[in-house]
């Protein structure tokens, strides 16, 4: 017999049979058949679906999930593994190597059915800059900064009655600023930044008083 054999999207070719309802097969592609007579062999199918390969690229990063086996028509549950980059945070995953947002998430649903490479998407660590109007009024709103990226402090000031405010800095009881309004923030952690006063001096002159 030929050794060509059929082709049946989603089965497997089990070999042919002289019954189209038959499960088992009584010849196999390159086989012999020896009966005189004439015949009509019918292919012998067993279901045996597609599947497809889902790897995984830590992109930057490392600990990428091993790769998975999604089949046909079967919606894939993607691993909870993640990888791991250092000053980033996982976002997910996305077909995308450059995307910012992430399509697929770490034990979210793959339903396509094709072969597929996901790459992660980080976002970079961020972190708190807050301002304390220490004794004063006003303090602006607190700001985020950036893992590597260098953050513009707020311009705008708090008051305090009879003091000038002569900028920020680390420790409540400062005496001098470290920051001023307006300056750039470039270290990777959050903080809080007291406002810096000085106290007001005043003279006073008295002339001309006449005792009672």
């Amino acid at each position: 017999l030929s050794s060509s054999v059929p082709y049946r999207f989603n089965y497997e070719f089990i070999g042919w049979a002289t019954n189209s309802n038959s499960s088992v097969a009584s010849y196999y592609a390159g086989g012999s058949y020896t009966d005189n007579a004439s015949v009509t062999l019918y292919a012998i199918w067993r279901y045996k679906p597609a599947t497809y390969t889902v790897t995984f690229d830590a992109n930057g990063g490392t600990n990428a999930p091993s790769s998975q086996t999604k089949t046909y028509g079967v919606a894939l549950t993607l691993t909870t593994a993640i990888p791991t980059r250092a000053n980033y945070r996982f976002a997910g995953w996305s077909k995308d190597r450059n995307a910012t947002s992430a399509s697929y998430t770490a034990g979210g649903s793959y339903t396509d059915n094709a072969s597929v490479t996901l790459y992660a998407v980080w976002e970079k660590d961020s972190y708190t800059v807050s301002y304390d109007a220490n004794g004063g009024t006003g303090a602006p709103a607190s700001q985020v900064k950036k893992y590597g990226e260098t953050l513009k402090l707020r311009t705008d000031i708090p008051t305090r009655s009879g003091y000038d405010f002569l900028g920020w800095a680390e420790s409540p009881t400062a005496t001098s600023a470290t920051y001023l309004a307006g300056a750039t923030y470039s270290e990777n952690a959050g903080i809080t930044l007291y406002a810096v006063w000085r106290e007001r001096n005043y003279d006073f002159s008295v002339s001309n008083l006449i005792a009672v």
